[in-house]
């Protein structure tokens, strides 16, 4: 499913106009990327839990030149999936 699939469908489940749906669906992406941004995790209950991680430095193998490359720290998003949203998949 992509963004334009779940406009779709909040739309018709809604009864909103498309527009408002997606109004509405980039609120909720954009509040929960600036609470990630904040150091915040994200808890959807019955869904899961997104947070943010730093990653350190760290030392690496480049596969095209096997040369040893420093790989810079960053910044990366998880998810955890709740325990309902798992029994669910099972």
């Amino acid at each position: 499913m992509n963004k334009k699939e779940l406009i779709d469908i909040v739309s018709e489940k809604r009864d909103l106009t498309k527009k408002d749906a997606e109004m509405l669906v980039d609120t909720v992406f954009d509040t929960m990327v600036d609470t990630m941004l904040e150091g915040e995790k994200v808890l959807i209950s019955g869904f899961g839990t997104f947070k943010v991680n730093n990653r350190k430095e760290r030392k690496g193998v480049s596969p095209k030149t096997k040369e040893t490359i420093v790989i810079p720290a960053s910044r990366t998003v998880t998810f955890k999936p709740s325990n309902r949203l798992k029994d669910a998949m099972n």
